[in-house]
């Protein structure tokens, strides 16, 4: 199962959540990319993506069925025993094909027992089922990765059946992924799985006692009779409470995770994770991005916060069915390849935008492979953040519809997943009016804000979960510490203001570590795209689809520079990204 998932933001005046990532596939849907091709050669328009088969199915159509764990590991056996006998090569593949498919379908089932329990955290059935099933495929993983080792390395007749018949990067997936894997690390992975449910349910049902007083989250944000000074009060209260009781949770991790990578043999966890997502390159690499973001988009960042006025974007509510009313001509004016995905989305309904107690305090896209279906899970409060909110997710759904990677050991680039969803909020400033009414220039530049502050904090929660893990044994007061003083040092704090415990708020922090670095590493090609749509948009929208058909297993560096986009981790780069935004914001 893969999950394009939430990012937020903490503002000093409210919470706003801007929700981005999932993905998963079928390996037919995958388009190559011109080898020599750049952004001005318009070899793969979007009227050319594959057309592509969608059942009309709701969520409520798709039925969840336990699948047969023990009846796929006795197949995974049996393999393995045809393996050992040499039989027939042809004979191999079919079986490994079939098993494959199994592997799809129980993978498929976990997207859609995790979103069911999404809906109620709270729900204890749903949780349960959801974490047994997550364990069971985990140890399927390995069994997995053991026989396709096993059965690529049989023969060169083999091996090149195996390519021809599941694609070389698939191939060479497999054999790169030779880690032996512990039999103990099953353990650790289901004590870390049961921690990541215990913050969820945390999260979700957490309250602060005020004076007899109840207090939720969001009953802080949306209560407008406080005053400045209580609201404060309150606000910061409310996090240190929950920092207190989150800490604790993390600590457990960061001992459960830092065991897991030792017994992988990985230096250090942060490495584990970086491999683990299938990046091509290194925390080493990233703490690069964070000293040149640091130096070029903090000074941008806090003139902008000084100089650009959004208040009345911040206190416009904003009507959860006009903007859906206005997003299927939105969509067909960008692109009739959006706009096919646009009519397929809201005529199965599937997305789901409700407000609920009990709902899972984040927003992701998964896909249900079974029914080749994308969903789209997030919460509508009613705050400009909102619209970018299902713009951003728009665009992993859009990739999902055309592009999905699906299964085992699949090949999916979380950086130019992001690239398809940051990006689009972006390309579609054409259409603001249409969302945004008189507020369209405010709302553009407070994205343009918000793209300063996903590359600012994406590399600020990389850089605290590096060090962090550096130093395993390190106390929630010094956690806390050292996220404020990061704040200070990427001008986070100067523009809102932190005590340094609000780190608890960021869920990836402990369902997806090292997750976060995405959002920075993608921002910055959503912005030489940007860049590109004022003076070509048919090159920038044909570059964009380009990234989005990408091939499986496509390295981000290769992807950028054949649609002509430069190096995410050069200084240059970061140099010429803060040139665009002195251009917007300054002329």
């Amino acid at each position: 199962m893969r999950l394009h998932v939430t990012k937020i933001r903490f503002l000093c005046l409210a919470l706003a959540a801007l929700f981005l990532l999932s993905s998963c596939a079928n390996p037919s849907a995958n388009t190559p990319i011109a080898t020599e091709q750049t952004a001005t050669q318009e070899t793969q328009l979007a009227s050319n993506l594959p057309e592509t088969s969608h059942e009309n199915v709701t969520l409520d159509g798709m039925v969840y069925s336990r699948p047969d764990i023990d009846g796929m590991s006795r197949a995974i056996d049996a393999l393995q025993s045809d393996i050992d006998a040499n039989k027939p090569a042809e004979e191999l593949m079919q079986s490994y094909q079939t098993l494959q498919e199994q592997y799809n379908h129980a993978d498929s089932m976990l997207s859609l027992i995790y979103l069911r329990y999404a809906f109620d955290v709270t729900n204890s059935s749903n949780r349960e089922e959801y974490a047994s099933l997550q364990s069971d495929l985990s140890e399927l993983d390995s069994q997995m990765q053991r026989v396709s080792e096993s059965l690529f390395g049989l023969s060169d007749e083999v091996k090149n059946l195996a390519i021809q018949t599941l694609g070389e990067g698939f191939v060479n997936a497999v054999i790169d992924n030779n880690q032996s894997i512990d039999p103990s690390v099953q353990g650790l992975e289901d004590q870390e799985s049961q921690l990541t449910l215990e913050y969820d349910n945390l999260t979700a049902t957490f309250t602060y006692e005020d004076n007899g007083t109840d207090w939720t989250y969001q009953a802080i944000q949306n209560d407008m009779s406080l005053s400045n000074e209580e609201y404060y009060r309150l606000n910061d209260a409310y996090i240190n409470a929950l920092n207190q009781e989150a800490g604790k949770i993390f600590q457990k991790q960061i001992a459960i995770r830092t065991e897991i990578a030792k017994d992988l043999k990985y230096s250090d966890y942060a490495t584990y994770c970086y491999n683990n997502f299938g990046r091509d390159y290194s925390p080493t690499d990233a703490r690069a991005l964070h000293a040149a973001v640091k130096k070029y988009i903090s000074p941008i960042f806090i003139d902008a916060n000084e100089e650009i006025d959004t208040s009345d974007l911040d206190a416009t509510t904003f009507d959860e069915k006009a903007f859906f009313d206005a997003l299927p001509a939105s969509a067909e004016a960008f692109s009739p390849a959006l706009s096919k995905v646009v009519s397929y989305m809201l005529q199965n309904q599937l997305y789901d935008v409700s407000d609920s107690d009990v709902k899972m305090d984040a927003g992701f896209t998964t896909y249900i492979s079974d029914y080749h279906a994308p969903f789209i899970f997030s919460i509508w409060t009613g705050s400009a953040d909102n619209i970018a909110t299902m713009l951003h997710e728009l665009g992993h759904y859009t990739n999902y519809y055309y592009n999905p990677d699906v299964g085992d050991s699949t090949g999916e680039n979380l950086d130019l997943a992001e690239v398809d969803s940051q990006a689009l909020v972006l390309l579609m400033f054409d259409e603001y009016e249409n969302f945004y009414g008189k507020l369209a220039d405010e709302a553009r530049s407070a994205m343009l804000i918000d793209a300063m502050f996903s590359l600012l904090s994406g590399c600020m929660e990389d850089e605290f979960q590096q060090d962090v893990y550096e130093t395993p044994d390190m106390t929630l007061d010094e956690m806390n510490a050292l996220y404020k003083k990061l704040a200070v040092e990427y001008g986070l704090d100067e523009v809102y203001g932190y005590q340094g415990t609000e780190w608890v708020q960021i869920p990836h922090t402990f369902q997806m570590p090292f997750y976060y670095i995405s959002y920075a590493v993608s921002m910055v090609p959503a912005l030489e795209l940007l860049e590109l749509w004022q003076s070509d948009k048919d090159a920038a929208q044909t570059a964009y689809f380009n990234i989005m058909m990408r091939t499986k297993y496509a390295k981000i560096d290769d992807v950028l520079s054949q649609n002509g986009l430069t190096n995410v981790f050069s200084e240059d780069t970061i140099a010429g990204i803060a040139d665009i935004l002195n251009t917007f914001f300054k002329g």
